[in-house]
């Protein structure tokens, strides 16, 4: 499965990354190897897909959105926040924006935008800035 990377997702990251809200070794150790294997999740998705503590349907008010779902990292980096990633499962797999969850009102304003900008890629109006292949 091919993996877009959307604007999003890349300004969310560029955003994290300036405020060192994890490592290079976390990225390169942890956070990249897990969206790697989106690659693969149509054909031999990982186990790691089955764990709701890394994995889970993306809500929003106790509604699924639909083809939304979460990659979820627990105790990351030094200030060991809880970075989320909302992944758009269509067709490719479209990652969106990167965010630290902090509190319930909070999620609820990222699952927002999360269905907002799944709709938006629906549309085709979305900016793409790379692949994963």
């Amino acid at each position: 499965m091919e993996v877009i990377i959307t604007a999003w997702a890349l300004d969310s990251y560029l955003e994290l990354k300036r405020k060192k809200e994890f490592s290079e070794v976390d990225y390169k150790k942890t956070i990249r190897p897990a969206v790697l294997l989106l690659k693969d999740f149509s054909t031999m998705p990982s186990p790691k897909f089955s764990n709701n503590k890394f994995w889970s349907p993306a809500t929003l008010s106790s509604l699924v959105i639909p083809s939304g779902f979460k990659m979820k990292w627990h105790n990351l980096g030094a200030n060991k926040i809880q970075l989320r990633l909302p992944v758009g499962m269509m067709k490719e797999s479209f990652l969106l924006h990167a965010y630290v969850k902090t509190d319930p009102k909070a999620e609820a304003r990222e699952m927002a935008k999360f269905k907002t900008r799944l709709e938006l890629i629906r549309r085709g109006q979305f900016t793409e800035c790379g692949r994963l292949s």
